[in-house]
C-alpha cells in the first residue's frame, strides 16, 4: 500500500479542515475537542532544516501526531536574544515552520532552551518567552515548554527556580489563556517530584524525562511512574524516553513496546527521542532515519498499523476494487485489494480492545457495517463514524500482533461481530451476536 494512500486515510481520520487545535480534557490530551494519546518525535534541529516542509509532510505520513522543536537551538537560526528580543529573521522561520506543521495537522512542543543564549538571564528570558506567546498567539497547536530540563539548565547554564517558571507560566497564560504549558526536569528528578512540580508552578503538563536505564521501556516499571505522575490531576507526558548508547535502544521493538506501555497504563502523551534530530542542516530527516534502520526506521516505519486479515478456513478478507463496494473473503493470497489499515480512534498504537477505524487500500475508503449492523460488511464507508467503527479484540491485553486471533464488534449494544460464512470462501457479515470460529481472524502484519 503506497505512503500516498496510508497519507490519503489519515486524512479522513483528522477533523473538518482547518488547523488542530490542542487543550487539556482532565488528565488526557485532546485535539479538536477529541481526547487523544499523541504520539511526537524529537525534531530538535527543525530552525536549520534543510527541508522542513518535507520533513513535516513526511511525519505526518508516517502516522506521527507532532514534532518537538527547539527554537533557541545551536543548529539553526536562534529565536532569542541575550536583550530578551526576538530575531526577526529566526521568528519568520519558527513562524514558517509552525505553519507548515499546521498544513499537516501536527502538533508542536516548542521547548525553549535558555543556557543555548549567552548572556539570557532569567527577567529577559522571561521577556522573549512572553514575546513568543505574543508572536504566536494564533497557533493553537502548540504546547510551551518553558525550559527543557529547568532543574539542571537554564539562563547562563543555571537550573531555573521555581519561582521562575511559575512566573513566566502566568504571563503566558496572561497573553494567551488557552495555550498548554509544561516545563520538564531532567533525568534523575522522580516521578512524583515532577508531579508536584507541575502543580506547585501552575503548570498544565506534568514533562517526565526518563532515567536511563536498561529497562526503561518494562510495564511494570512505568505503571508507578505514570501514576506518580498523574497524581496531580494533570496530563502524563512521557517527553523524554531513553535514548542512545544504551542496549535496550538499539531495537524498534523496545520502543513499540515502551509506547503501547505508555497508552496502555494512561499516559497523555510520549516521545520518540532520537539523536538524529538534532542537526539537519544537511539532509532529509526522513534520509536521516532510513540511514539507520535499526531502530529508528523499523520503528517510524511501523506507526500506522498495515494489515492483513485471514479466515479460519486461510482466506483473506478483500475490498473489491480497494474499496467502495462488498467485501469478501475469497482470496487465497494477499496484495493490494487485501491490504487494510488500522487506525484507534483515541490515537497511539492499535491495542486490545481499542475503539478502530479500519481503511481500505484506495485510501477512500473505510469497512462499515451496514445499516450499523445485521447484516454486510461493506468497504463504503466515506468516513469514520459510529457504522465504521468497531472494537478490536485479541485477548492479549496490549498491543495487537502478527499472528493474534482477532474478533472485531460493532460499538452499539448490542454489539454485531464480522464473521466469514462457512469459515470463508464468500462474502463478509456483521450478523453475529456472539464470536465462534467463523468470527475469529488471523492477523498478519504487514512491514514488519
Amino acid at each position: 500500500m503506497g505512503i500516498c494512500r496510508i497519507t490519503a486515510l489519515l486524512l479522513l481520520l483528522a477533523a473538518p479542515a482547518g488547523a488542530q487545535q490542542l487543550t487539556i480534557q482532565g488528565d488526557r490530551f485532546a485535539v479538536d475537542g477529541t481526547p487523544r494519546f499523541l504520539t511526537v518525535i524529537t525534531y530538535f534541529g527543525a530552525m536549520g532544516a534543510l527541508d522542513a516542509a518535507a520533513d513535516l509532510q513526511f511525519l505526518h505520513d508516517a502516522g506521527f501526531d507532532g514534532a518537538r522543536i527547539w527554537p533557541n537551538s545551536p543548529d539553526g537560526p536562534t529565536l532569542m536574544r541575550a536583550d530578551g528580543s526576538l530575531d526577526p529573521d529566526a521568528l519568520s522561520r519558527l513562524t514558517f515552520i509552525l505553519d507548515r506543521a499546521r498544513e499537516q495537522r501536527l502538533i508542536v512542543d516548542v521547548s525553549f532552551t535558555a543556557e543555548q543564549i549567552d548572556g539570557l538571564d532569567a527577567a529577559r528570558f522571561q521577556t522573549a518567552i512572553a514575546a513568543a506567546a505574543r508572536a504566536l498567539a494564533s497557533y493553537d497547536n502548540i504546547l510551551f515548554d518553558i525550559q527543557n530540563e529547568r532543574d539542571v539548565y537554564g539562563p547562563f547554564g543555571r537550573p531555573l527556580a521555581a519561582t521562575d517558571v511559575a512566573a513566566i507560566a502566568a504571563a503566558i497564560k496572561r497573553i494567551t489563556p488557552s495555550r498548554v504549558v509544561t516545563a520538564s526536569n531532567a533525568p534523575g528528578t522522580t516521578p512524583s517530584a515532577a508531579a508536584q512540580f507541575t502543580a506547585d508552578t501552575g503548570l498544565d503538563v506534568t514533562a517526565y524525562h526518563d532515567d536511563r536505564v536498561p529497562d526503561w521501556y518494562d510495564r511494570n516499571r512505568l505503571a508507578p511512574i505514570v501514576a506518580a505522575m498523574k497524581a496531580n490531576g494533570r496530563p502524563a507526558y512521557l517527553q523524554e524516553p531513553s535514548r542512545f548508547p544504551f542496549p535496550s535502544t538499539d531495537r524498534a521493538d523496545y520502543f513499540r513496546l515502551a509506547r503501547a506501555n505508555a497508552k496502555r497504563l494512561g499516559a497523555a502523551g510520549w516521545c520518540y527521542h532520537t539523536d538524529l534530530g538534532f542537526n539537519l542542516r544537511l539532509a532529509r530527516f526522513r534520509d536521516l532515519l532510513q540511514s539507520r534502520q535499526e531502530p529508528d526506521w523499523a520503528f517510524v516505519t511501523s506507526l500506522v498499523a498495515r494489515i492483513h486479515v485471514q479466515t479460519s478456513d486461510a482466506h483473506f478478507v478483500t475490498a473489491e476494487g480497494g474499496g467502495g463496494s462488498a467485501v469478501h473473503a475469497d482470496r487465497r493470497q494477499a496484495g493490494e485489494w487485501e491490504t487494510f489499515v488500522v487506525v484507534p480512534r483515541d490515537g497511539g498504537p492499535v491495542l486490545d480492545g481499542d475503539r478502530v477505524t479500519i481503511g481500505t487500500s484506495d485510501g477512500r475508503h473505510f469497512l462499515q457495517a451496514a445499516a450499523g449492523g445485521g447484516d454486510l460488511l461493506t468497504a463504503a464507508g466515506a468516513a469514520p463514524g459510529p457504522w465504521e467503527t468497531f472494537t478490536i479484540d485479541t485477548g492479549s491485553g496490549g498491543p495487537i500482533a502478527d499472528g493474534d486471533q482477532v474478533r472485531l464488534r460493532t460499538t452499539g449494544d448490542p454489539a454485531w461481530f464480522v464473521s466469514a460464512d462457512a469459515g470463508g470462501g464468500g462474502l463478509v457479515y456483521v450478523n453475529r451476536r456472539s464470536a465462534g470460529a467463523w468470527e475469529t481472524f488471523l492477523l498478519r502484519l504487514v512491514g514488519f
